[in-house]
This record gives C-alpha cells, structure tokens and sequence, in this order.
C-alpha cells in the first residue's frame, strides 16, 4: 500500500492509456534503384596508401550537417526531411556477403545549442528521432570490386523487361509503429519493476560504384496519413532475397557495435519523439543519514537512531527540453523531486539536481525529512522538520528496464 501512494499519479494516468493499443503501419521500399557515381566522392582510391578513401574503406560519412544535406542533393533526395541513411559495401561479386555496413541519421534542422554528452560522430549515427512524422530513406549499396561498374549488380534488360533491377535481390521494409510517450512507457515499466523522390539520371555504366535509392515514408495512420504519429517507433528490416542466402563467414558489427556474421544484413529501430520536458527515474543516495524513530518500551515512548538509506523514484524536469532516450547524456544540471520506494514516502522527500553521464547520472539532493522531537508524557510525541543533504546516483527508467530485461534472459 505505501507503494501504491508513490504511484498514485500514474495509477490515475493510465486507465485510459493503456487500453489503446499499438498500431501500426508498413512500407515496402520500391522507389526505383539508380546507378551510383561518384556522389561520395571522386577520389576513391588513396594516392599515397594506393588504399580506399572512406567511405569505401569502411563507410564512414563525414557528421556535418552541411556535408549531408549536399550529398542527398547529389542523389536528388530531400534535404529538409529527417533522413535515415544505410550505407553497406558488398564482400562478394554475387552479394551474399556484406563487408560493413553504417546506419545515419540525419536531421536538417538539429537544436542550436547541445547540452549532452555526444559527438557529433555519435549524433549522427543515433536512434532517436525527434518526433518527426515526414521522413525519408535512403541505401547505397557498393560494389565489391569498385571498378565492376554496372555488370555487378544491374541485371540484362530484355525487350520483355527493359528495366530488370537487382539481378541479387533485396528487399527493405519499414515498420511503423505507434506508441505511448516515453515518459507513459516510464510509468508503465515502474509499475512492472514494482510488480504493482526526385530520380536522377542513370550514371554511365563504365563509373558505376553501385547504386541507391531514395524513399519517403510517413509516421502515420495510414496512406493518406489521416491520424499523425509523432510518437512511434520504426524500424527497418534488410533481406536478401531466398535465392541469395548469405555464406557462413568472418564476423562484423553492426550499427550499433553488436558482433554479426559478415553476411548477416543488419536491421535498425528507431525511437520516435518530441523533446520532453520531464523525464522519470529511479536510485540511491550513496551517502546514508541518520533519522530519530521511537518504540514504545514499558509504556513509553524510547528514541532510538537509525540509519536511512532508501531507494528513490525521481521525477526529472529539463530546460531545456531533452530527446526521451537520450535523458542519460545531458551534461548540464536538472533538477528533480523524489519519494522513497518504501517506510513513510512523505516523511523523507528529496529535492536536488542531476548531471547526466553515459549510464548512471549522480546527483546532490536534500532530504526533508520529518522526524520525531520529544517525548510527551507515557504515549505522544511531536514532530520537526530537518533538512538531510546526500549524495547518490541513478538512472532513468527506460534505462534501468532494458537492463533487467537484458538480465532476466
């Protein structure tokens, strides 16, 4: 029950929250697929190494802004759509293997000011978006032998079928999924925890480095987009076709630093929000403080001292406003009020403020902390108000329920 009166907003929140259910949308990529020159760059080859240039080396895009947005102009994309980018080199002629591959994120209008702990290399290769709802997609796909030109992946037209395509096959598919706001999912995850586009011309076939094409797609209901999704999730799934399995071979990474076979395409997800100004989270002061109970001992009341160290629920306030999955990284201080989990959750709340690092956020908080004063006669005592400051640590909720999660398999 006393974990209930911590609780008690989102008890009264989700009623009606969590009786909607997902829905969700998908798009099978079919844009047409064109012939790649040099809009990655002319210098291929390192005249010093005799060695690739990036980013036929191992797929590395330069995370400028500006770089970006001219490079999907090249490819006759959309330069003011939130843009997801895969970028993947083949290791074999008859593309059952894949030698890297990278997935970006492009946002053509990122926050003037940053406030997190990331690289402009790491917000660039991202999974948050910022609760976009008109987005594009794009693939790039290099040959295994850049001087193969078309003859590697285009297939022999026909006068029965002048424009074959892929003579390997692959498919790409997008799923969109509407979702509840971080913070809801926050709520519901405690409660578990607790148990309570524009085609360009075809390049000559003798300077084909591969190919790409370019997708638009909506966070939304349906084709004509009667019901907007700024919260969704998306993710998107690369496949070879069943005639072109992959071969076992060496392993690789993918996007996010997991180890894959080599031949394995990688799929990505994507969170989908707005900026939010609160966030939830949960942890400990390390530093303990000491209270005044009382227990009754022959008729009366004895004061004893014992040491206080409870686990805290946080509600997190950021100015300003932060991506909901990135809550871990802001580097500027935020303040928060927290109730313990368990004892008196009104007796010893905490106000303080938080900095945020990778995985864990440490925080200065001051505990209010009503504790007994005196002894009046055989059966009564009165209270006061002290003022208790720790020190302590903890984590956002998201965060702390992959984790046990990831745990529990």
């Amino acid at each position: 029950m006393r974990r209930l009166a911590v609780l008690v907003g989102a008890v009264v929140l989700l009623p009606t929250i969590c009786a909607a259910q997902a829905k969700t949308n998908v798009y099978k990529v079919t844009s047409p697929i064109q012939s790649l020159s040099t809009q990655l760059g002319e210098l291929i080859i390192d005249e010093n190494t005799k060695q690739p240039n990036e980013p036929y080396k191992s797929g590395e895009i330069t995370p400028d802004t500006k770089q970006v947005a001219a490079l999907l102009t090249k490819f006759g994309a959309d330069q003011t759509k939130t843009t997801i980018i895969h970028l993947l080199r083949w290791n074999d002629t008859p593309h059952t293997n894949v030698m890297f591959q990278k997935w970006y994120l492009y946002d053509p209008t990122p926050p003037k000011t940053s406030f997190e702990f990331a690289s402009k290399k790491q917000i660039f290769q991202q999974t948050a978006i910022a609760g976009r709802t008109d987005l594009q997609f794009v693939y790039i796909h290099l040959n295994f032998d850049l001087k193969a030109g078309e003859a590697e992946w285009k297939a022999k037209a026909t006068v029965a079928e002048p424009n074959p395509g892929l003579v390997h096959p692959i498919n790409y598919s997008i799923t969109v999924t509407k979702q509840q706001p971080q913070f809801i999912l926050d709520i519901q995850s405690l409660l578990q925890i607790l148990k309570v586009v524009t085609p360009l011309a075809a390049a000559g076939v003798t300077t084909s480095l591969g190919y790409f094409s370019v997708t638009t797609f909506h966070s939304c209901s349906d084709a004509i987009c009667s019901q907007q999704w700024p919260t969704s999730t998306i993710t998107i799934t690369a496949s070879l076709d069943s005639q072109n399995k992959a071969q076992p071979a060496a392993t690789t990474k993918d996007a996010k630093g997991n180890a894959t076979a080599a031949g394995q395409l990688a799929s990505n997800a994507y969170h989908n929000e707005k900026r939010a100004w609160i966030g939830l989270s949960a942890g400990i002061p390390i530093t303990s403080y000491k209270d005044i109970t009382y227990q009754q001992s022959s008729g009366t009341l004895v004061p004893s001292t014992i040491t206080q160290q409870n686990a805290y629920v946080f509600l997190d306030g950021y100015l300003p406003p932060v991506l909901p999955t990135l809550t871990n990284f802001r580097y500027i201080p935020h303040p928060f009020f927290g109730l313990p989990l368990k004892g008196e959750v009104f007796r010893h709340t905490m106000f303080g403020v938080g900095i945020g690092l990778h995985w864990v956020e440490p925080f200065w908080g001051l505990i209010i902390d009503t504790e007994n004063k005196k002894v009046i006669g055989k059966a009564s005592n009165n209270s006061h108000v002290t003022y208790k400051g720790v020190f302590g640590v903890k984590m956002s909720i998201s965060a702390l329920a992959t984790a046990l999660k990831g745990k529990s398999k």
